[in-house]
């Protein structure tokens, strides 16, 4: 079942795709980043310094994270073709943001799931 514990918030797909382009461009590490979000509508990453791309997991710098409301949650990639949460994913979630994107093999529209904090699956439309 999925949770509606952020209604009406969507993506936008052009960050969407460059998500996906993301993770492709460090296929076989992981890609991650911060997500941001305005009037509802999450459309922008937020590079972190001293983020690592490694090939078992990603590592998000939560202490680099600037002081702004803007900042919903986090995306990150999965090298193989499951887009469900590691343990490790789940402890992140459970600190940081409301919202978390996990997209895995082959990187496309089809192939990304959202949660939220308590790591339950959560919706976000597209907008194109």
């Amino acid at each position: 079942m999925l949770s509606q514990d952020k209604p009406g918030l969507s993506i936008d797909g052009a960050l969407l795709d460059a998500i996906n382009e993301a993770a492709v461009q460090t296929y076989p590490n992981e890609f991650v980043a911060a997500l941001r979000a305005e009037k509802g509508v999450i459309n922008e990453l937020l590079m972190l310094p001293g983020t690592i791309s490694g090939e078992r997991s990603g590592i998000l710098q939560l202490h680099m994270l600037p002081i702004d409301f803007s900042v919903v949650g986090s995306v990150h990639s999965h090298p193989g073709p499951s887009a469900r949460p590691s343990e490790a994913d789940l402890a992140l979630f459970s600190h940081f943001g409301s919202v978390h994107i996990i997209t895995c093999l082959p990187f496309d529209r089809t192939s990304w799931r959202v949660y939220n904090l308590r790591g339950e699956r959560i919706e976000l439309k597209v907008i194109d």
